[in-house]
């Protein structure tokens, strides 16, 4: 039969928020206590006192680790690009939309150091690219209805290592540094190991600063 510690134990194996949280002090064990006690009474099928479950957390604290998440590769996405003069568009999602981004994309192509991205979701679409395609994607997208412009937008681009793509969290570092100093984004996309945030130009700099001081 397990116990109460052996219980609260596995749950912080699975909880590295958790552990995040008790490591740097943003809770106490009473806190955590009363949040994990349902999920300790199912697992072992009958009642616990938070007295108890906090006991265990006071007793596992002292062997905690700080979880690293992606921290540790960090210090490998040391190139870092910034793109600036971008534009979006946001629309409904269209069933015509992909042949005709196709042919865009093959003019783009041609071109060197363009930005261009397009994603569909269930319901919506969205192309960004180079401020200087503005009529080009307007041109195509002039049959399409509610079509959302967004300017002066800039992309962030981080190269991660290929050992990292399958790592749990490799991307948390980088948005909660983000978060903490209240930078906001827009839109954020990943193509294999290139990582992209796109904000509004009036942040960009102060999102490099913060990626370039944890990067480095």
């Amino acid at each position: 039969m397990r116990t109460v510690s052996q219980v609260v134990e596995e749950i912080l194996q699975r909880s590295p928020f958790l552990t995040e949280a008790m490591h740097e002090g943003v809770a106490n064990n009473a806190q955590i206590a009363r949040r994990i006690k349902p999920d300790v009474e199912k697992r072992l099928m009958e009642e616990v006192s938070e007295g108890s479950i906090a006991m265990a957390l006071h007793r596992l604290s002292k062997d905690i680790k700080r979880p690293l998440f992606g921290e540790r590769f960090l210090k490998q996405m040391s190139d870092i690009t910034v793109r600036s003069n971008l534009i979006a568009f946001a629309l409904p999602a269209s069933a015509e939309l992909p042949h005709l981004l196709d042919v865009l994309s093959k003019s783009m192509h041609a071109r060197k150091d363009t930005f261009f991205n397009f994603s569909r979701g269930l319901h919506e679409s969205l192309i960004i690219a180079s401020k200087e395609f503005e009529k080009d994607v307007s041109d195509i997208l002039k049959h399409e209805k509610n079509v959302k412009k967004i300017e002066n937008l800039s992309a962030i681009t981080l190269r991660l290592p290929e050992s990292s793509l399958n790592v749990p969290g490799v991307y948390y570092p980088i948005l909660k540094a983000l978060a903490l100093e209240g930078i906001s984004f827009v839109e954020m996309m990943s193509v294999r190991t290139e990582f992209s945030i796109i904000f509004e130009e009036r942040d960009v700099d102060r999102a490099f600063s913060v990626l370039k001081r944890i990067t480095s």
